[in-house]
């Protein structure tokens, strides 16, 4: 049996290598190339997928925090101080927020604008858009491009504008604007009238987002509280974790910390992007998929016509004692060889590709307002397990339709075609 075993080795190895001088036959390059060729683009995208799930993910928790508290209702609540402290004993970093729907006002121009109210002291400790940025690092995507929030400017009526919404009004800083509400509830003798109060601008951000740099804007938390009538009362508290690589983990402690209050972690807060980055990779994956399968049809069109050619040959090792199945083990052995070497060479040439870029930024993508970026990468081992499993998957299904050729292999009538 040990010696039949062998024999089906060396016949694989002699049918890959044909007449060729090299260990593989011209015939099999092409098969081995688009093999190659699969396993690349699955691993490239994979890891470039999640390259930009954790780069959006950096961008809208370095804004907006990394956790949300609120009440399940929405309703606002005013006994926030005492939450901060519990998280900051349990190692949070934590800070009130109202949020406002408003307008910006300057010299006839007007703008929508999203206004956090915020205290400067706290909220800095949590958020990378208040951290002077470098402009010469392109690695720090977000932080203020000018001025500050830890100033009594700000605090007595300052506003920190987004560089796409400051762009879109032409402000500067020290230009003074009006912040108006859209809803007309304060009554006067003239009916009633929008919440308004003009304030001047103290600081400008960029958060490395285009659509957040036009929409965004930071005030004073009691101001905010003014435009939403409220007199002590927050909307809701963001969380800073500082090691959010467990999000699910940090947002079940502090929900156990305050059951009566919804907690959301950063994939909540634009659902719909979120969804759709998840959605991207798997149709990417599946496209890229594709390109292994029908590199596959050659690996299914090179066995089929090695079959038919080695008829004769497969007649007489049947007629010498060989079994159907050990025949087909013969033609599995050539498939997971080129299958083996096209996955290695794939891996290692995606990984050197996804080392390069990672390393030197050589693909960037414009992001508007936040200027050109290295197209991220994340190197992941359920990615390098995943495409080799279906990479060997789809092998083991390509040789199933060649095999059962196999079957009309008759050597008795073989040999009297010889004779």
């Amino acid at each position: 049996m040990k010696q039949k075993n062998r024999s089906i080795i060396w016949l694989a190895k002699r049918y890959l290598r044909g007449q060729s001088a090299f260990f593989i036959n011209r015939s099999h390059f092409l098969t081995l190339i688009g093999l190659t060729l699969g396993v690349t683009g699955l691993l490239c995208v994979s890891s470039v997928m999640n390259g930009l799930r954790t780069d959006i993910q950096e961008r809208i928790t370095g804004t907006l925090s990394e956790i949300k508290i609120s009440r399940p209702d929405g309703a606002p609540f005013s006994e926030y101080d005492k939450m901060v402290d519990k998280l900051s004993q349990e190692g949070f970093l934590s800070a009130p927020v109202v949020r406002n729907e408003l307008v910006i006002i300057k010299e006839g121009k007007l703008s929508p604008t999203l206004s956090l109210g915020i205290d400067p002291n706290r909220h800095s400790k949590i958020s990378s858009v208040f951290q002077p940025k470098e402009m010469d690092n392109s690695a720090g995507f977000q932080g203020l491009l000018a001025g500050n929030i830890q100033s009594n400017e700000f605090t007595d009526g300052g506003i920190a504008m987004g560089i796409g919404l400051a762009a879109s009004m032409d402000v500067r800083i020290g230009d003074e604007i009006e912040l108006l509400s859209p809803v007309f509830n304060v009554p006067s003798a003239f009916g009633m009238l929008p919440r308004v109060r003009k304030l001047k601008v103290t600081a400008i951000f960029t958060t490395g987002m285009p659509e957040y740099d036009e929409t965004y804007s930071f005030i004073p938390l009691s101001i905010a509280q003014f435009f939403s009538g409220y007199t002590s009362e927050i909307d809701y508290i963001e969380v800073k974790t500082g090691a959010f690589s467990n999000p699910q983990r940090a947002t079940r402690k502090i929900k156990a910390l305050f059951p009566e209050f919804e907690v959301e972690d950063w994939s909540a807060y634009d659902p719909s992007l979120y969804s759709s980055i998840r959605f991207e990779k798997n149709l990417m994956f599946l496209i890229m998929l594709f390109m292994y399968i029908i590199a596959s049809f050659n690996l299914i069109g090179n066995l089929w016509k090695t079959i038919t050619r080695k008829k004769k040959e497969l007649g007489l090792l049947k007629a010498f004692g060989y079994k159907e199945s050990e025949l087909g083990t013969l033609f599995l052995y050539q498939a997971l060889f080129l299958a083996t070497l096209g996955i290695a060479l794939g891996l290692i040439i995606a990984t050197v590709l996804l080392l390069i870029q990672q390393q030197y930024g050589i693909i960037s993508m414009d992001l508007g307002t936040a200027g050109l970026s290295a197209l991220p990468v994340k190197f992941a081992t359920s990615d390098y397990l995943m495409v080799i499993i279906f990479s060997y998957v789809v092998t083991f299904l390509s040789v199933i339709l060649p095999l059962r050729k196999l079957k009309n292999v008759n050597p008795v009538e073989l040999i009297r075609q010889t004779a």
